[in-house]
This record gives structure tokens, sequence and C-alpha cells, in this order.
């Protein structure tokens, strides 16, 4: 009975070091509270863009276009880019235009008034953890040499002689949600040529798609739709 006597004197003789303490611990939770909300509030206003290849790792896996945003995202272009060691070759491909006369097996899947026309479109609306299939990466290829008058070899790449292919690029640029600014992203694939089988694989310069939703990214998007004008 001493022992809790004193005990409670030393308490309350020391009354305000525990209440300094305690409203020190209780800002020390509420700041972790209130970063959690942040955090939180912030990945909900993070647009998320993944670009990535399906069926396959040549040039004729799928290029897959997906949204992991927590908004929806409307993809207004899509370009493909072919890059080398001194120049790049840049295509708006987000509406297709069949010129090559190959239909793919995206172009058999369209109404009868789409394939009359030869023309389809990769522009449109993209929900949370919704994708988009936009064509095969031979096909981006076989658009861009046509635009820039490029031969192609019997692997269906561009025959260059002073110059040496290394990726092709593919870049969206869409807008988030109810945010009028345009946002974008962009990922390199590798074009890998094995010199005795001819065996093409695309590899991912990136193990992530870079995204570009900042106020500095602005000229840099301006400057992707001056590359196709």
């Amino acid at each position: 009975m001493y022992l809790w006597y004193s005990l409670w004197d030393w308490i309350q003789a020391n009354a305000t070091v525990f209440s300094a303490l305690t409203s020190v611990g209780m800002l020390i939770i509420w700041g972790v509270y209130l970063q959690l909300l942040l955090h939180n509030f912030r990945m909900q206003r993070r647009p998320q863009i993944i670009i990535n290849r399906g069926h396959g790792r040549d040039l004729d896996s799928r290029c897959l276009v997906s949204n992991m945003s927590q908004s929806s995202v409307f993809v207004e272009t899509v370009i493909a880019c072919l890059i080398t060691n001194k120049n790049s070759y840049c295509r708006d491909i987000t509406d297709e235009v069949n010129e090559a006369g190959n239909e793919d097996e995206r172009l058999r899947e369209l109404s009868q008034a789409e394939r009359q026309s030869g023309r389809w479109t990769r522009q449109g609306p993209l929900d949370t953890a919704e994708y988009m299939e936009g064509g095969s990466f031979r096909s981006f290829i076989e658009c861009i040499c046509l635009q820039h008058d490029l031969a192609t070899n019997d692997n269906g790449l561009p025959s260059l002689e002073e110059e040496t292919l290394e990726a092709i690029e593919i870049r969206v640029i869409g807008f988030f949600g109810p945010d009028p600014k345009p946002i974008g992203a962009s990922r390199r694939f590798n074009i890998s040529v094995d010199d005795d089988s001819g065996l093409i694989r695309l590899i991912p310069a990136t193990n992530y798609t870079p995204q570009s939703s900042k106020r500095r990214h602005r000229r840099m998007l301006r400057r992707w739709v001056n590359d196709i004008e």
C-alpha cells in the first residue's frame, strides 16, 4: 500500500511532464495519420499508364496499353518511333490506315463499315484496370517505314545504310480524370537481332513505364506532337 501511494505521489508530482509527453505522442500519431492520408490522396491523383508487350517477344507480339490509375484515362494520341543511333522516325498511329493492304487480326474484327474504310482508332477512354490492345509491333514498323519511305529487309526491319536501328518507342498522350492538362507515358523496347538465326527480340529498356504528368514534362509532350506534324 505504501508503494502504491508513493507511486501516485510521484505521478502527481510529474503530471506536467506526463501531459507534455502525451501531447507529443498524439502529435506524432496525427502526423503519421495525415501523412498516410496525403499519400493516399496523391496516389489517387497520380496517373499510371503501363505500356507492355504481350503474346510473345518478337515483332508479332502485341502492344498493350493499360490504365492502372485510380481514375479513368482518355487516350488521345498514340505515337510509335523507330530509334536509331542518329535519328528518330515517328508516326502518329492513333488512327490506323491499312496502307499496306494486309489486314491484321485487329482489322478483321472490325465492322463492315470500318473494314471498307480501312481505318480504326486507338483513341478513347480507358477505365481503371482496363487495357487496350494496340496492334502488333510489326505493323507499327511497317507504318513508320511507309511514311518515311524506308525500305525493309526480309526480317521486316528498315534497311538503314549509315544508321544502326536500336529500339522502337511507344508514346501515349492522354487526359487523366477531370484534369484538363495532358499527361504522357512512354516505353522503349530495344530491338535485338541474333546474327546467326536472325531471331528478333523486343527487350524493354526499363522494367517500368516512365510517366510524364508533371508541369516540367509539358514541353516534352509538345515536342512529341511536333515530331509527327
